[in-house]
């Protein structure tokens, strides 16, 4: 027990006389009142030093532990941060829900240098993935005593043989290697799946019943391929870059994501297409990674891509549901990090590359939002994959 504490039981109502401020202000009054205020001032003007990073606000620390510090130095904007724990030991959040099924969170791609990243990942998502089973789909060439160390009773690896030929972007990784998971979670008679990757991390908790919420509440466009509305956030789900869905974090029942995931090559999907590895742009648009994947999809369902902005947009309305980073409280330990919102807020262009939740809301319920006013235009590529008009400086 605290010193603070044993005064506040001994003292009791009269506590209060005894902290120093009362003191203080007992003994000098109004001058006290003013000498405060203006040590306030100053010590706000050094606010640029931030050193207690875990220090309650409003009753509540938002991360347990930090050692270390921040200095501010800009000047034309203001700076806010966020921190998340590194270490899962860390990290007390835990989830209360309870669904009937559970939920497949499948972690595709390479480990490598990410294994320590990824072993707190697991440790995290004990906690807040509570209704869930865990399926690592990796390569042969990993350490595969290292990862096997992480099984356990809810926590499955497969290791994958890799595909023979390269392809752009790896597109053929991560159909493999998604597509056996997925095939390991339906063998289970797992209904509904959460698509991420090695260097992803999700904090929020509660989540289960929150995404499976999206797909009751809003029911896909009747069609003859997917049953549900596929849920994924707006990391690199840009408004402009046709059919430029993200490919990093994706939910929905197993066996949609099972047909997006399709065990096609990528060489067979671009045929489909009228495309080949040698010419991979239609319409100014390079056909790789999440562009290909999110476009056989549609190909697949409509029998037919037009590769227009007003096509890509109905495509978000009728077959998928756009929510914010923030939703899961993502974590992309890639490219550019340390920026929370890359891609997602601008103040110095007249719109941002990425779609959120309010604007697939207001997509969804037919509002005018008028996206063409602000570029009647979609993101257009060179031969070298390069872009050559909006956003490109």
């Amino acid at each position: 027990m605290s010193f603070k504490k044993i005064l506040k039981d001994k003292l009791g109502k009269n506590y209060y006389k005894f902290r120093l401020t009362y003191i203080l202000n007992s003994l000098f009054g109004k001058s006290y009142i003013s000498t405060r205020k203006k040590f306030k001032n100053f010590t706000s003007s050094l606010n640029f030093f931030k050193k207690k990073l875990n220090k309650k606000i409003e009753h509540q620390k938002i991360i347990q532990k930090e050692s270390g510090f921040l200095i501010d130095a800009t000047k034309d904007n203001y700076l806010t941060y966020h921190l998340r724990p590194k270490n899962s030991e860390n990290f007390n959040l835990e989830s209360t829900c309870k669904i009937n099924e559970k939920i497949a969170i499948i972690i595709q791609g390479p480990i490598q240098e990410k294994f320590l990243f990824l072993r707190n990942t697991l440790d995290i998502y004990k906690k807040i993935f509570k209704n869930s089973i865990i399926i690592i789909s990796t390569w042969e060439n990993e350490d595969k005593n290292l990862i096997n160390s992480l099984q356990d009773e809810n926590i499955f690896v497969l290791f994958n043989n890799e595909p023979q030929n390269q392809t752009p972007f790896n597109v053929d990784h991560q159909i493999i290697s998604t597509n056996k998971a997925l095939k390991f979670a339906q063998e289970k008679g797992i209904k509904y799946s959460l698509k991420t990757r090695a260097d992803i991390r999700i904090h929020k908790n509660n989540l289960e019943t929150f995404l499976i919420s999206l797909i009751k509440t809003f029911p896909v466009k009747k069609n003859n391929l997917i049953n549900s509305r596929i849920i994924v956030p707006s990391l690199i789900t840009f408004r402009y870059r046709l059919y430029s869905l993200s490919d990093i974090v994706l939910f929905g029942e197993t066996t949609d994501l099972l047909k997006y995931f399709k065990n096609e090559s990528f060489r067979d999907g671009l045929k489909i297409l009228g495309l080949d590895e040698k010419n991979l742009i239609k319409n100014f648009t390079p056909v790789v990674a999440e562009i290909f994947l999110c476009s056989r999809l549609i190909q697949n369902i409509n029998g037919q891509v037009l590769w227009n902005l007003e096509d890509w947009w109905n495509s978000l309305k009728n077959y998928f549901c756009i929510i914010d980073n923030s939703a899961l409280d993502l974590f992309w330990y890639k490219y550019d990090w340390d920026y929370e919102y890359r891609f997602l807020r601008t103040y110095s262009d007249k719109f941002s590359r990425a779609i959120d939740l309010q604007d697939w809301l207001s997509l969804y319920n037919n509002f005018e939002n008028n996206w063409h006013v602000a570029s009647s235009e979609h993101e257009k590529y060179d031969d070298q994959l390069k872009l050559t008009n909006i956003f490109k400086n």
